[in-house]
This record gives structure tokens, sequence and C-alpha cells, in this order.
């Protein structure tokens, strides 16, 4: 049996790596080559990759537990897997105990929420911070992020304005007042008036705020995105917001929200 001196198996190794090597360099060997692709240059194989993202900016909607609204987010990267950002929520709220009627005698008069003294949204300002958890693999992949925000909600109260019959039923006029829980009853209630009336008596509410959720990324450009995200939110206020008149529901100055937001936005380099 023939037997190979061990100097003479690490002399060709040598050899093999060397020129493996040589040939990766003058772009001879595709393994070589792949090797050297970052992680969104394999996803991005136009180029583009290879000059770092600064700055995004997205737009959406959002929908919770108890209502609705609009959102804009605007961020900074501080590095390959983290974004700073800060942002604004306009939020429509109801309280949970919302349960539309309308007058069974005059069925054009507009349903409204008996004992609701005060429509109720919230502004919010924040600061967030964004973690990248797994990055795409692919150009039709997902890329998973988790996110924290905190700051500032304002609570904004309008007077809730009612279409009133008067004297008795049949009514042989209609007057536009103020909700009064003393002297408005579901008799000579007409029905809900003009969601205009009552802008110029608005009341403010200062609160904090604080959410968390899971952010989905997809798409198949790396400049634009599409943003699903779904996370709790907490708003917790100073004094409860008066959204109920007093021996109906009782108001709170906590709440708790499950909310889904869908945005679109763009990313770049400064």
């Amino acid at each position: 049996m023939l037997s190979v001196h061990p100097s003479y198996v690490l002399c060709s190794a040598v050899q093999r790596a060397f020129l493996f090597t040589l040939l990766g360099v003058i772009g001879l060997c595709p393994e070589m080559e792949a090797q050297k692709l970052s992680g969104e240059e394999a996803v991005y194989a136009d180029g583009e990759a290879k000059i770092p993202l600064t700055d995004e900016l997205q737009f959406g909607v959002m929908m919770h537990t108890q209502g609705g609204g609009v959102t804009i987010r605007k961020g900074n990267y501080k590095g390959a897997s983290r974004i700073g950002w800060f942002g604004a929520d306009l939020i429509l709220l109801k309280h949970p105990k919302e349960i539309k009627i309308s007058n069974p005698i005059y069925e054009n008069g507009r349903s409204y929420v008996y004992g609701k003294q005060n429509a109720f949204q919230m502004l919010r300002l924040w600061r967030g911070h964004q973690k990248l958890r797994s990055e795409k693999l692919r150009k039709d992949a997902v890329r998973l992020s988790t996110h924290w925000r905190y700051g500032f909600t304002l609570g904004v109260l309008k007077p809730v304005y009612l279409e009133i019959g008067y004297p008795d039923i049949p009514y042989d006029y209609i007057a536009t007042e103020v909700y009064d829980a003393n002297a408005h009853f579901s008799d000579n209630i007409y029905g809900q008036a003009s969601w205009s009336n009552g802008l110029d008596q608005l009341d403010l509410v200062p609160g904090l705020h604080m959410s968390y959720g899971l952010d989905f990324e997809y798409g198949n450009e790396r400049f634009e995105q599409r943003t699903l995200s779904a996370g709790i939110a907490c708003d917790a206020f100073l004094s409860p917001p008066e959204i109920f008149a007093a021996g109906f529901e009782q108001n709170r100055r906590l709440f708790v929200t499950l909310f889904a937001t869908f945005e679109l936005g763009r990313n770049w380099t400064r």
C-alpha cells in the first residue's frame, strides 16, 4: 500500500486554496463571488443595495378595537437593524358601551347614542424604536420587525348636538341643541345633528401613550414599502374624558386597544 507523506497533503491543500482564491478575485469562480454578497445584495441583485439607507417615511390607516384613524411616521436608520421614529396618529375612539338608536316615529331622523355627551378623538405625538428581527431572503419575502412607541396623547372632546322636536309628538318644529341629559329624552330627540356643530366648543384632556407591535414589511422594490402592523396600545389621561353624561355609563381614564395598520411609504439615502 502506498503511503502519502503529510507534508505533500498540506502542500496540495495550500495550493488548492491559493488557486480557488485567485479564481474568485479575477471573477472566474461564481461560488466565490456569491459568497461576497450581503443579505440585501442577494435579494436586490441590481446594485442598489450597496448604498446604505438613511431615512423612511410612511403614511397609513389604522383600525383598532374601539374605532379607527390615520397615522404618519418618519424614521432614521441607526445601523443595519434599528430605526428611530417620530410620528403622529389621529384616532377616533368610541366608548365600548355606545349603541345607536333612532326615533321610532320619525324614521328620517339620524341615529344617535342616547346619553352620549361628547365625541372623543385622540391626537398622539410619539417617538419610537424599531428593531429588525428577520431580514428578507428573497424579493417576495417578508421583513419582520418589532417596535416600541411612547409619547403624549391629547384627547379632544366635541359636544354632541341633537335635533330636538317641540312641543310633543307630533312635533311642530325641530331645533338643533347641544345634548342636555336633564332635558332631552328619547321621546323628544328627533335625531343626531350635523357633526360640524360644536367645533368651536372643543375641550382638551392631556395624557400619555405607549404601544408595542409587530411590523411585516413586504414588496419587491427596495425603496418602496408596504407594511402591515399589529399590536397593543395604551392611552392614559389625567382625568376621565366625559364621553357619556353622568348617570349613564362610567367614563374612564385608561384605554387599552388592539390595533392593525396598513402603511405605504418610501426609504432613501441622503
